[in-house]
């Protein structure tokens, strides 16, 4: 299993890659890589087309019901869906793996989609996110503090963000965080961003 989990690790950078990029990325022998490419295409995990490979429809059914069995993902995603509609930002769910951010879930519509470089199932080092900072002073002061961040984008105008960490029980610390253009977060966000937060860890507690 560790071969293959080596062998599946550089399709998170990548859709595509073909054999020998596989044996390049991963130091197996093209032989080696091959037999065990054969055998994931067999079972579903990864499809062939020509001589690109990618992720296969076993393995989009097995992360869909991973994610939708996951406790911390079923206690927010429909608080998530009603900040999304109350603040019209983006806002995504994240849970801290060692001094690494993995987002659960995105929900933001078309603006989200077309300008947030993230998605669900996307690994981050903790440090370069708002989400991933106050995942990690959570962790280290066991205290949820509001956290910040504006950053530009190819626009050319800028994106803010306010996450807020909280203990999901189970040794597990998670993140809600909210998105959108500076000079149209309205009014209250923060609130609303904190209430949410409680709500979905009251649900993580009954």
């Amino acid at each position: 299993m560790g071969r293959v989990l080596k062998l599946l690790e550089p399709f998170r950078e990548s859709d595509g890659l073909t054999l020998t990029e596989l044996a390049e990325r991963t130091g197996f022998p093209r032989s080696s890589a091959h037999r065990l490419l054969l055998q994931l295409v067999g079972v579903g995990w990864l499809r062939r087309n020509g001589t690109m490979y990618h992720f296969g429809p076993k393995m989009m059914e097995l992360g869909s019901l991973a994610r939708s069995h996951d406790r911390i993902y079923r206690a927010a995603v429909t608080t998530m869906y009603q900040l999304h509609k109350s603040t019209g930002m983006a806002v995504h769910l994240a849970v801290l793996e060692d001094d690494d951010l993995l987002y659960l879930e995105k929900i933001g519509g078309r603006w989200a989609a077309a300008t947030l470089n993230t998605h669900a199932g996307q690994r981050r080092p903790a440090q370069g996110t708002a989400e991933g900072v106050a995942l990690l002073a959570y962790r280290n002061r066991r205290a949820s503090i509001v956290r910040e961040r504006v950053v530009g984008y190819s626009a050319g105008e800028q994106v803010r963000c306010v996450a807020l960490a909280f203990d999901a029980g189970c040794g597990e610390i998670a993140v809600l965080s909210l998105t959108g253009l500076v000079g149209q977060t309205p009014e209250g966000a923060g609130h609303d961003l904190v209430s949410a937060v409680d709500l979905v860890v009251s649900k993580l507690s009954a």
